[in-house]
């Protein structure tokens, strides 16, 4: 985090000082307990944002009033916000919005320091690109992904107000790469060598193995992208890029399977509680876990511990 970055407050903390007492639906943490993602019903009311904020703020509208106004240095940019739509506010715009009803809003919340990132990698620029400033645009890539999100944010969450981060954390890249490529300032080579990437490298045999026994042992814990890309000496692009090509699946849809796989044996094998089963999997409650158990067998996990016996 950069000087600038850590005196500013969190978007998040911004977001929910001026919510009117509501707390957000969920919140998702970071590797470092940084809140990177939230899900709120931002009610009928009148906010602004007057100071600088540690991160720039993407949003999707899920649902709710589609009479939003949002003001930028006194000048209208818009009044309506249609359901799918996205807009994107930097971390310095000074804006003010008007709600005319409730609206059920999906934020991911962008440090700046990723963007340069993403621009050190993939890019020979020294100065990271400006992501444009949007109200209320259309993008189907973007939306696909903010639906994708909300899904398996809502699967498995379960009864908690906390879902798991890898998901988000794994691509975020991604989500970076589309802005820069298609709302951003970045010169025309340089989106030209962004979308013209080398293929990766398979993660060598000894790589990967260290990496899937890293798993099967802390299949019960939370298990961080940054933790596994440590293991093999790579930032968590590369790895994300190398297990793929290596395993022909992402580390998070790795993951959930070894957990499934692991929550099947018990149900089979033992007589424990299925929250319990639940828990030393990996998943963060038992209707969480209910969720992705029916997503891929097609039935609970009680039916599938009986039928299986």
């Amino acid at each position: 985090m950069t000087d600038r970055e850590s005196v500013a407050p969190p978007a998040f903390s911004h977001f929910l000082a001026t919510n009117h007492s509501t707390d957000p639906d969920y919140v998702v943490h970071g590797p470092d307990g940084d809140v990177i993602a939230a899900k709120w019903h931002r009610p009928a009311s009148h906010s602004s944002a007057e100071v600088v904020l540690a991160q720039h703020t993407l949003m999707y509208h899920v649902g709710g009033s589609t009479s939003v106004a949002k003001y930028v240095n006194g000048r209208c940019v818009g009044t309506t916000a249609q359901h799918g739509s996205l807009t994107f506010s930097p971390r310095d715009e000074r804006s003010q919005w008007v709600r005319g009803g409730v609206c059920e809003i999906m934020h991911i919340y962008i440090a700046p320091r990723l963007i340069q990132q993403h621009t050190n990698e993939n890019s020979t620029c020294a100065v990271a690109p400006e992501i444009d400033p949007m109200f209320a645009v259309r993008d189907p890539w973007m939306q696909s992904y903010f639906m994708l999100l909300q899904s398996e944010f809502e699967t498995f969450g379960g009864d908690r107000k906390h879902p798991d981060a890898l998901l988000l954390t794994q691509s975020m890249e991604l989500l970076i790469r589309h802005l820069v490529c298609w709302h951003s300032n970045a010169s025309y080579n340089s989106r030209r060598r962004m979308k013209t990437l080398v293929a990766p490298r398979p993660l060598a045999p000894r790589h990967l193995n260290r990496v899937l026994a890293y798993i099967e042992g802390n299949i019960g814990r939370d298990i961080a992208l940054c933790d596994l890309a440590k293991l093999v000496g790579i930032s968590k692009h590369h790895f994300i890029r190398s297990f793929r090509a290596a395993t022909q699946r992402t580390p998070y849809a790795y993951l959930v399977d070894r957990r499934l796989a692991r929550a099947v044996d018990a149900l089979k094998h033992n007589a424990l509680p299925i929250d319990q089963i639940a828990r030393e999997a990996g998943f963060k409650s038992a209707p969480g876990f209910s969720n992705v158990f029916k997503k891929h067998y097609g039935m609970s996990p009680s039916k599938f511990r009986a039928q299986s016996r």
